[in-house]
């Protein structure tokens, strides 16, 4: 299910790094310390936090005509974030 929320607000659960394009290993592996030291993201205490990271060495696909520009490496973020979205859909839903 997707739902607009606000990142800003609540704690994450895990993380998943998919990058694409022209990326290095080395690079890749010194994002994940960099997240956790910096703690601008908050994760849940109760759960050891999981970081997945994937690496794709074909560049993006641009789509001819379409409003994508070309570009060598991309990153795609997937996090589950708890708190505050969970309360609104409960109230929205549940009651």
């Amino acid at each position: 299910m997707m739902v607009k929320c606000d990142p800003r607000h609540g704690k994450y659960m895990a993380c998943c790094l998919m990058y694409r394009g022209d990326v290095v290993p080395k690079d890749v592996n010194a994002v994940v310390p960099t997240i956790k030291t910096k703690r601008t993201i908050q994760f849940v205490d109760w759960c050891p936090t999981g970081f997945k990271c994937g690496i794709n060495y074909q560049p993006p696909t641009v789509v001819p005509g379409g409003d994508l520009a070309k570009v060598q490496r991309a990153v795609c973020i997937l996090c589950v974030l708890l708190g505050k979205l969970c309360c609104q859909w409960s109230h929205r839903y549940l009651n």
